[in-house]
C-alpha cells in the first residue's frame, strides 16, 4: 500500500501547501509530494491534459496573493455528488468539475470575512452575510463532503493508495459568564438585582434571589455537579471558557479575586476529560492589551499556562482578533461559529489552523469550529426542547456522516431549569447520549 499523494503542480504559493498539507496530512492522513513528471502524478493540478492522474484544473485563487471584492461576485453554487460546489473549472463529465482547493481556501481562510460587509449590532460578521447563507448551505459540512469524495476518487484510480481511517467526535464546550445567578455577587449588586426584577416583573428571580442568597436554596447557574455527573455517565470531553473581565455592560462575572470562583475554576481544571480556556471579555475587544491581563489572571489561579480561548459574545474580527491572541501565547480557539444560525461557519466540520490572509502565511493557532450553540434553537429558531433535540439531532447526523467533530457551546446558565432555560437540561443530555 502507498500512503503518498504525488502531486503534479508547476505553480506552489503559500496558500497551495496549507490547503495539501489541510486536505492530505491532517484530513486523509497521507504524506503529499509535488512531483514534477506528469505520468507519476496521482493528482494533476494543473490546466495540462496529459498524463494519467485525476485532473483538477486550477481557478487561479491559490496563485493570487491579494484580497478582492470582486471574487464574490465569481462565485455560484452547483449541484454535485449529493453536495454543491463552487469555482467550476470542468465540464459536467469531469471527474473533478471543480478547483476543490480554491473552494476549500476560500471557506477556511475565511476570506469573505476580509471583505466589506454590513456588520450586526455588536460589530460582528452576520451569518446572512456568508455565501453558505445565501445559498441555503451552512448546516452542510461541504468540505468534509468533498474531501470524502476525492478520497474515493483517489481509490477507484488508485486503488494502492492508503488513506487513515476517521471516526466520529464529539464535543462540549462551555462558556462560564456568570458562575452564579445571585451569590459571590454583594449586597448592592442583589439590592438593585431586587428592584430591576419588580419593576420587569420577573417574579421567578424575585421568589429565588434571597432564598438562595440565605443558603436555603442553591444557586441555578452553579449547577457544575450535575454537569460533572452527566460527563461522566457519557465520558465527555469539556473545554471550559471562562470570563475573568472587570465588570462591565457585557462582563457580568463575579471579580477574578473571588475565592470561591478561584476555587471552582481549579476544580473544573482538576476535573477528568476537563480543560479550561480563557474568554476573552467584551472589552478587550476595544482595549487589546486586557486580553494579556485576563489571561495572567486565568493563569495565576491555575498556576499553569492558558492555550485555549474563545471570545465572549463570538467578538470576532479577521484578522486582528487571532493576531492578539497569537501573542498572548493561545494554540486553540473556538470562535469559529454563529450565534445566531446552526452550522458551519466556514464550512467544515474539523479543526484547521488560522491562515492569514493579511500576511499571505499559515500559523499555529488551531482552529476548532462549533456548529451548535444553545441560544441558536431556543430564541434564534423559537424552538421548545422537544424540536431542538430533532434539530440538533439531525445536524449531528450529517457531521456523524462525514466521520467529522461535532462541537457544541453551552452555558452553565443554560442548565438552570430557570425562566426561559426550563426543560433544556434534557436537550443538553440528548446530545450527549447522541454522541454516542
Amino acid at each position: 500500500m502507498v500512503n503518498q499523494i504525488n502531486i503534479f503542480c508547476p505553480y506552489q504559493s503559500n496558500r497551495h501547501n496549507y490547503v495539501f498539507k489541510l486536505v492530505f496530512n491532517e484530513l486523509l492522513g497521507v504524506s503529499y509530494r509535488i512531483h514534477d513528471d506528469l505520468n507519476k502524478a496521482h493528482l494533476n493540478y494543473s490546466k495540462l491534459k496529459e498524463g494519467s492522474g485525476i485532473q483538477c484544473v486550477p481557478y487561479g485563487l491559490l496563485d493570487e496573493s491579494e484580497i478582492r471584492n470582486s471574487i464574490l461576485n465569481e462565485i455560484e453554487f452547483e449541484s454535485w455528488n449529493d453536495s454543491s460546489y463552487c469555482f467550476k473549472t470542468g465540464t459536467e463529465d469531469s471527474v473533478l468539475p471543480f478547483d476543490i482547493f480554491s473552494a476549500i481556501f476560500f471557506l477556511i481562510s475565511r476570506y469573505e470575512e476580509y471583505l466589506d460587509f454590513t456588520p450586526d449590532h455588536h460589530s460582528r460578521f452576520p451569518a446572512t452575510e456568508s455565501v453558505l447563507f445565501k445559498n441555503n448551505l451552512l448546516q452542510e459540512p461541504l468540505v468534509n463532503e468533498w474531501i470524502m469524495t476525492l478520497k474515493s476518487i483517489l481509490i477507484n484510480h488508485f486503488p494502492e493508495l492508503s488513506f487513515k481511517e476517521t471516526e466520529f467526535e464529539y464535543r462540549s464546550t462551555i462558556d462560564i459568564d456568570q458562575a452564579w445567578k445571585f451569590r459571590n455577587k454583594g449586597f448592592i449588586r442583589n439590592f438593585v438585582g431586587t428592584i430591576q426584577d419588580l419593576l420587569q416583573g420577573k417574579w421567578e428571580n424575585l421568589k429565588d434571589r434571597w432564598p438562595v442568597l440565605l443558603g436555603l436554596k442553591s444557586d441555578p447557574f452553579f449547577n457544575f455537579e450535575w454537569q460533572n455527573e452527566v460527563h461522566s455517565e457519557f465520558n465527555t470531553n469539556v473545554n471550559y471558557f471562562i470570563l475573568l473581565g472587570n465588570r462591565s455592560k457585557f462582563d457580568k462575572n463575579v471579580s477574578h479575586t473571588n475565592s470561591n470562583f478561584k476555587s471552582l475554576i481549579r476544580r473544573l481544571n482538576l476535573a477528568e476529560n476537563c480543560t479550561v480556556g480563557i474568554h476573552p471579555s467584551y472589552q478587550s475587544n476595544d482595549n487589546k492589551s486586557l486580553v494579556n491581563v485576563e489571561i495572567k489572571r486565568l493563569k495565576t489561579i491555575l498556576e499553569s499556562a492558558v492555550t485555549t480561548s474563545r471570545q465572549h459574545f463570538l467578538m470576532h474580527q479577521m484578522p486582528q482578533t487571532y493576531e492578539v491572541l497569537i501573542k498572548n501565547g493561545i494554540v486553540e480557539e473556538h470562535t469559529m461559529g454563529y450565534s445566531t444560525h446552526l452550522g458551519f461557519r466556514a464550512g467544515i466540520a474539523s479543526p484547521f489552523y488560522f491562515y492569514n490572509l493579511k500576511t499571505e502565511s499559515e500559523t499555529s493557532l488551531r482552529l476548532v469550529p462549533f456548529c451548535a450553540m444553545d441560544i441558536t434553537p431556543l430564541h434564534y429558531r423559537n424552538e421548545s426542547p422537544e424540536q431542538a433535540i430533532k434539530t440538533l439531532t439531525n445536524l449531528m447526523d450529517k457531521v456523524r456522516k462525514v466521520n467529522g467533530l461535532f462541537v457544541s457551546l453551552w452555558h452553565n446558565e443554560s442548565f438552570s431549569e430557570t425562566e426561559r432555560w426550563k426543560g433544556w437540561r434534557k436537550v443538553y443530555v440528548s446530545l450527549l447520549n447522541n454522541s454516542h
